[in-house]
């Protein structure tokens, strides 16, 4: 296996399959990637030179928005909308369901989704009373 920006990339790996592990990076866009290289996404990680795949790590840092880069403009995409205190940007705030989903039954989902977004991007929002998903009970007594 080889190690190319802290992600490594297993020999037995197509290379289309191989660069989906790049946050940010699906399967369109790491076949993509491939044909702008002139190299075949059917083509094992193994059978390719070290430079070869060094190059199409740099022209994908370089074409598109992945990795730390994308991470961070989630950040202040979700940041911006936060501090505008706009509806989305509230809920965000919140930590409840941003797109119109019902919370009076099936809320608790949203919510732990909505905290591993925000301790994925490192968020910190300011905490409101009653949105601490670690108690027990339901509201007010």
């Amino acid at each position: 296996s080889k190690r190319v920006l802290g992600i490594v990339f297993e020999n037995k790996k197509t290379i289309q399959t191989a660069l989906t592990n790049i946050y940010g990076m699906g399967r369109f866009l790491s076949k993509t990637a491939c044909a702008k290289m002139g190299v075949n996404p059917q083509t094992r990680v193994k059978d390719l030179h070290p430079n070869q795949i060094q190059d199409l790590v740099k022209m994908i840092q370089t074409e598109y928005v992945v990795d730390l880069e994308l991470k961070e403009q989630q950040k202040s995409d979700i940041m911006r909308l936060v501090n505008m205190q706009c509806y989305r940007g509230v809920r965000h705030g919140q930590m409840l369901p941003v797109r119109g989903q019902r919370t009076w039954g099936n809320g608790k989902t949203a919510k732990k989704m909505a905290q591993r977004r925000a301790n994925f991007l490192g968020l910190t929002f300011p905490r409101r009373k009653g949105t601490d998903l670690n108690k027990k009970g339901k509201g007010k007594k």
